[in-house]
């Protein structure tokens, strides 16, 4: 019987420049589509393209900045004109203060990371401060206008020291002011508080308008 002809042991490596040089051609068409997705300041669609690209690379989900935020802290809204990250006050604030708590650095740091990563240089953003309707009457903050005004003071402030512009920052403090996206102070029906409304109404909002 004939021997087989003998298999080189060195076949599979010779084909291994193959798969690195398609590896590469493949980044480079992500690159570039990537580069096209953010050529007009959309922040979806760069999530869209970034998370299909990153998907067919690596067969596996993954999670973007702005798509951890939606699962932790922040409630997130978003529209045609822009995005809207609103937290409650506890997350950010201790009660009475305006100095925000370290564990609120990691979502207000992806904020500002968004900002700069989509670069996007027309956008606008307004950080509102709101209380509930229990009066405060301490030194540092004679009333809820002042402690609004001061948490949406603090967080535009961080938003500076990430490199954030200043021009493009405004600060709102409305207190326990009601508004259309705002829940019911009282029932209607008994005029007494609603506790689960009133820590609603404790909040920062921070709007991003492109």
């Amino acid at each position: 019987m004939a021997n087989a002809p003998a298999i080189k042991q060195n076949d599979a490596s010779e084909d291994d420049w193959l798969v690195t040089y398609a590896d590469a051609i493949t980044l480079l068409m992500a690159f570039f589509v990537i580069m096209f997705s953010v050529s007009e300041p959309n922040s979806e669609k760069f999530e869209q393209v970034t998370r299909g690209m990153v998907e067919t690379l690596s067969r596996k989900d993954i999670q973007s900045p702005v798509t951890q935020s939606k699962g932790e802290q922040a409630q997130i809204d978003t529209t045609t004109v822009g995005r809207t990250f609103q937290f409650q006050s506890g997350e950010m604030f201790a009660p009475g203060s305006a100095d925000i708590l370290p564990s609120a650095f990691a979502q207000l740091d992806r904020i500002a990371q968004n900002l700069s990563l989509f670069g996007n240089t027309d956008y606008g953003v307004i950080v509102e401060g709101h209380t509930d309707d229990i009066p405060i009457n301490s030194a540092k903050f004679p009333s809820n206008w002042e402690l609004s005004a001061a948490r949406a003071a603090s967080v535009v402030r961080y938003f500076l020291s990430r490199g954030v512009k200043a021009d493009r920052l405004r600060a709102v403090g409305l207190a326990d002011t009601v508004s259309p996206r705002t829940a019911p102070l009282y029932d209607k029906q008994t005029g007494e508080p609603i506790p689960e409304n009133r820590e609603a109404n404790r909040r920062v909002v921070v709007k991003i308008d492109r």
